[in-house]
């Protein structure tokens, strides 16, 4: 890693720029535990033991970053 924290001189390391010193860094964990509770509510509502294969997916608002839109998904399962 390089001394300014960026992986590439060409392009901004996103894992830097959002990580533990964000300030956002705790609505990015609140919004995830939210929507991974709300996924296991829903698969239990359809009789389901577990989810898998579970994705995430956020995207920044190009305003100066104030908002954030975070989409969870997976395939609820029924053991058998």
């Amino acid at each position: 890693m390089k001394k300014g924290g960026a992986m590439s001189q060409d392009r901004a390391d996103w894992g830097f720029l959002y990580g533990e010193w964000s300030v956002g860094q705790t609505d990015f964990e609140k919004a995830f535990f939210v929507a991974t509770e709300e996924l296991k509510k829903r698969a239990e509502m359809v009789g389901a033991d577990a989810v898998v294969g579970m994705h995430q997916d956020i995207d920044m608002d190009t305003n100066g970053f104030a908002y954030f839109y975070l989409q969870m998904y997976g395939t609820a399962v029924k053991f058998i």
